[in-house]
């Protein structure tokens, strides 16, 4: 039986960040989602991860806001922590596809602006290679 959540209809407005290296921390572009509720999931398609150090960490999040220019009333609204996330290290965060269930409210206030920010810790030498997309829940 497949996974109910190994699909999803992409849609090319809301994409947040296209296949590519992330080797230090920054802020994606803001898109609108519209009026409405958005209720679905953060899709993070990871290729490529360095964890060689042991303290490499990936913070992928999803910041929303109700201002268009994103400079005030942002939150965090998904996230998800790649990597080396353990103490002591365990077992690192591989490549892969990992769904982090979203909306655009919190708090009964619609977050209709939206950015990808990834926060990048550790020793660096390469980074992390990846894509991220929103999709509606079906």
């Amino acid at each position: 039986m497949a996974n109910q959540y190994s699909q999803f209809t992409y849609d090319a407005a809301t994409v947040l960040k296209a296949t590519g290296l992330v080797a230090a921390s920054v802020d994606g572009s803001i898109i609108d989602l519209g009026e409405g509720l958005f209720d679905g999931f953060l899709v993070i398609d990871v290729s490529a991860i360095e964890v060689a150090t042991g303290d490499e960490r990936y913070t992928v999040s999803v910041e929303g806001s109700s201002v268009a220019a994103m400079t005030s009333l942002s939150v965090c609204l998904a996230k998800k922590v790649l990597g080396n996330v353990v103490v002591p290290m365990d077992d690192a965060t591989g490549i892969g596809r990992f769904v982090v269930p979203f909306r655009n409210e919190e708090n009964g206030v619609l977050k209709r602006y939206v950015r990808l920010s990834t926060l990048v810790a550790g020793t660096i030498a390469t980074g992390i290679n990846f894509s991220a997309f929103l999709a509606k829940r079906s």
